[in-house]
């Protein structure tokens, strides 16, 4: 059996660690062996790789081939693929960061990457995609720019919706039932159900 994938996207500090580390450890408790794919935003950081507000077309492309090469390993040993920041959120940092710096990305730039975001994201067996809740407080060390975290999130479900990528919403509303749903789901294809 291929490995189950679940991508939770979503602008920063809008719960999707948090989410992965509980789905994580209710699916660990009937012994499912789950590997989580974490942000690549440290390392960006680390090897000095434009970020946030700064994002460009070559960011965008290292996110996405760093979220596959790591997906690809954990296929290889995991029955479950926790994806913390699909290969949509890049792309969605990238749109918000060229509105936000009034600039326009090249055709053949948003070809490239509309074909690997059409290619790819259904190899998600399930997308969450949290909702920016402006209520919710930051958390520690994140950027504080209201605008374009905003930005980000209204460009992510364009994404979504444009390229027709079936997801559910992650909110702190239907958060718990989420979790329950998505737990007898992936018990339910393993047949553990």
């Amino acid at each position: 059996m291929s490995s189950i994938v679940i991508g939770v996207a979503g602008t920063h500090s809008t719960g999707k660690s948090t989410f992965c580390s509980d789905l994580k450890a209710s699916l660990e408790l009937k012994g499912v062996r789950v590997e989580t794919i974490s942000s690549f935003g440290a390392l960006a950081v680390q090897q000095g790789i434009p970020l946030l507000t700064q994002h460009t077309y070559d960011s965008t492309m290292w996110f996405i081939d760093r979220t596959l090469e790591a997906e690809h390993a954990a296929r290889t040993n995991a029955e479950v693929v926790l994806v913390d920041r699909p290969i949509i959120d890049a792309v969605a940092y990238w749109n918000a960061a060229v509105e936000y710096r009034g600039t326009y990305a090249a055709a053949h730039e948003v070809e490239a990457i509309g074909s690997l975001l059409l290619n790819y994201c259904p190899n998600y067996t399930t997308v969450l995609a949290t909702k920016l809740d402006t209520s919710v407080a930051l958390g520690p060390g994140r950027d504080t720019d209201t605008r374009f975290r905003a930005s980000v999130d209204t460009h992510l479900h364009e994404l979504l919706g444009r390229l027709s990528i079936n997801h559910r919403v992650l909110s702190p509303a239907v958060r718990e039932a989420l979790l329950e749903e998505l737990t007898a789901d992936v018990f339910h294809r393993m047949g553990l159900a």
